[in-house]
């Protein structure tokens, strides 16, 4: 079997035991017949034999397959209309042309990714009848790995599910586009998350309760040992997954068949003064004034943003992500204004990593600028919001930081001297990374005498102050350092 975008095969959890099945699409044995496998196709007559590819029990596939090519392209299909599939057997391709182009959405959409807290869930195939009933990947991929004795075991991570504006969608809907034809599912809803597949002979001796991700019990080397993988399963913490761009990629989908006939909705659009006509009026009117509200909730995100009260902020956007049904405007959509709010608000909430993975995210989506330009934003936006663990370059950036606002914004003496005392710590620790580096000049005493003298005088400790300039001109005469330190903070002056 092939894999590409275009004609995907891929894998399916299914209920049922099925046991002992052949490849999809392999034939030519007939009565008992043995395969290679030595085992009797007989199995192929009965009712589980012959619908093993049928996407009737196997409706939500999941899309092992695809690499990251194909996950981007889903996801910039999926941000502003549904998918449509042709499924035929173990086969799976992706309609690209059927679409509206001239409106976006006209075929339906999806609504802000419902996030969850997730788990590691494992997958274990211990021989070909559940490789079949699991994963049937097909002989050309584990079949006859597995028919030699070979087990494997898949991890994934789901955190978080997005479904469809329409529960279905109607032949008559798609019948005038061409790239449409044949399609016979749309993808109703998707699971995002990461997944790692592989031989258990090559993970023997992993403990723990995952053997492909580190942030879930496993060593850093064991996801290296898996053979497919979709997002990085080692990025999945129930905390922050859905703030990881590793940990939200397209892994399952739930698909529908297309209904027959004409959409009932549609209809009553032509016919604005039956009951059912206003019924849709409702339904329209009911989404602008949700609309409404989630601007609402993104205004207090704002607000408290601004009050650094980062949990606050988050569970204010993720109120406006369920109301807000336009797939553009989620706040954990990085190409969002909101994106950089919630980034913002994930490094505020002690995630500092993942604020500055989704920050870099945004930047680059929107602004358009180089990587060392996104670099310098990303390192202010953690300089200013970061907290909880921070590396000791964030800690020196955020102390000086602080001392340039004491400066100017009254504080207390104790507050000037720990940051201070940061600093000074920190400087001779922290390596620039070059000439220019922001570290190195914040923490230079050029910089320093402008602004750590001057937070204490503005806090009031003036002899502090004074002490403090002294230790960071040693090479002027005490009278001089006095002259200047009045000069700039006048209120000091013969104190």
């Amino acid at each position: 079997m092939r894999t590409h975008w275009k004609s995907l095969v891929f894998s399916v959890f299914s209920g049922s035991l099925v046991l002992a099945l052949p490849a999809c699409g392999g034939g030519g044995q007939g009565g008992g017949a043995a395969r290679t496998s030595g085992q009797s196709a007989l199995m192929d007559k009965t009712f589980a034999g012959a619908n093993k590819c049928s996407p009737k029990t196997a409706e939500r596939p999941f899309v092992i397959e695809w690499d990251a090519t194909d996950m981007s392209s889903f996801e910039a299909r999926t941000s502003s209309d549904v998918v449509f599939v042709k499924y035929e057997g173990c086969d799976l391709k992706i309609l690209d042309s059927c679409v509206n182009d001239s409106v976006k959405g006209s075929l339906g959409s999806y609504k802000p990714v419902e996030w969850t807290a997730g788990s590691v869930e494992v997958v274990e195939i211990a021989n070909e009848g559940e490789l079949y009933a699991k994963l049937p990947l097909g002989v050309g991929t584990l079949g006859g790995r597995v028919s030699g004795g070979e087990k494997f075991r898949m991890e994934y991570f789901v955190s978080g599910t997005r479904n469809a504006t329409r529960d279905a969608v109607h032949a008559k809907d798609l019948e005038k586009i061409a790239g449409c034809k044949g399609a016979t599912h749309f993808v109703y809803g998707y699971n995002l998350g990461a997944f790692a597949l592989g031989s258990q002979s090559k993970i023997k001796g992993e403990t723990g309760g995952s053997v492909y991700g580190i942030g879930v019990g496993g060593s850093r080397t064991s996801e290296n040992k898996a053979e497919k993988n979709g997002g990085l399963l080692s990025s999945c913490r129930a905390e922050t997954a859905k703030e990881v761009q590793t940990c939200k990629v397209p892994i399952r989908l739930t698909l529908r068949e297309i209904s027959p006939g004409d959409n009932p909705d549609a209809k009553a659009a032509k016919a604005p003064e039956t009951p059912d006509a206003l019924s849709l009026a409702a339904k329209l009117k009911a989404e602008t004034d949700k609309e409404k509200k989630a601007a609402a909730h993104y205004e207090t995100a704002s607000e408290k943003m601004r009050a650094r009260d980062g949990k606050g902020c988050l569970a204010e956007l993720d109120e406006h992500d369920k109301l807000d049904p336009r797939p553009g405007g989620t706040s954990t959509n990085p190409k969002a204004w909101g994106a950089q709010i919630r980034a913002q608000c994930v490094m505020l909430a002690g995630q500092c990593d993942a604020g500055k993975s989704l920050a870099r995210k945004a930047y680059e989506a929107t602004l358009g600028q180089g990587p060392e330009t996104v670099d310098r934003m990303v390192e202010t936006a953690a300089t200013s919001y970061c907290q909880g663990k921070i590396s000791q370059r964030e800690e020196l950036l955020q102390a000086a930081q602080a001392l340039g606002k004491g400066a100017f914004e009254k504080t207390d003496g104790a507050t000037c001297a720990k940051h201070y005392a940061t600093v000074k710590r920190l400087a001779p620790v922290v390596k620039p990374k070059d000439a220019d580096d922001m570290a190195l000049a914040v923490a230079s005493n050029a910089n320093l005498i402008g602004i750590a003298p001057k937070c204490f005088a503005k806090a009031g400790d003036c002899a502090q102050g004074f002490a403090v300039a002294k230790e960071l001109e040693p090479t002027l005469p005490p009278d001089a350092v006095r002259g200047r330190f009045e000069a700039l903070n006048p209120g000091c002056k013969g104190k």
